[in-house]
């Protein structure tokens, strides 16, 4: 099996010809190779994929029962490096922001990018629908539903393998014409500059 997937892996560098991404000035997917090539067949499933979008909303919950400063944010442990990286940019803007910051959402006040406006009881993700992408990015989409949110905010996450485990690298809130939260922060940050 390992000498299959040495040669899978060695027939898609040479495919890729030392490439560089677009962050590097190259014309790739935006997704760094070495992140993007799947070789461990029990991570490239839907079930796990499942397993970790179920992980977030566990984890979630915990932070909530037992907050400790100290633990990494949802954004750090679950988050892919780029949405790191500009949602850090738009928490440092709102630090110093009048305004009600960038999840503030007029009257339907501040929106969470992780569970809509689900906080009452114990959040978790229902009806998790998988599509399997190439190099190791999944579509994923589910119901978020809380104690009183009982049919569920539909979410959609696009997601990749980054660092031996899959992150989320965007998230849609899908009732909202698909607003794209990933995009709309880069022009929020680009916006402030």
């Amino acid at each position: 099996m390992r000498k299959i997937l040495f040669t899978l892996v060695s027939m898609m560098l040479a495919a890729c010809g030392g490439q560089k991404s677009p962050q590097d000035g190259g014309h790739g997917t935006g997704i760094d190779n070495a992140d993007s090539i799947v070789v461990n067949d029990t991570l490239n499933t839907v079930e796990a994929v499942k397993k970790q979008v179920n992980a977030v909303y566990a984890y979630w919950n915990e932070l909530r029962v037992n907050y400790d400063e100290g633990k990494p944010s949802i954004d750090d442990l679950f988050g892919s490096k780029e949405w790191q990286r500009v949602r850090n940019e738009v928490l440092s803007i709102d630090s110093v922001c009048e305004c009600g910051g960038f999840f503030d959402f007029g009257d339907e006040g501040p929106l969470d990018p992780w569970t809509y406006d689900c906080y009452e009881g114990t959040i978790s993700a229902d009806s998790i629908q998988v599509t399997m992408q190439a190099n190791g990015t999944a579509e994923v989409s589910f119901l978020v539903k809380d104690a009183v949110t009982i049919k569920g905010v539909p979410m959609r996450w696009l997601m990749q393998v980054e660092d031996g485990q899959w992150r989320v690298a965007n998230i849609f809130f899908v009732k909202d014409d698909n607003f794209d939260i990933l995009m709309n922060m880069r022009a929020y940050a680009e916006d402030a500059d």
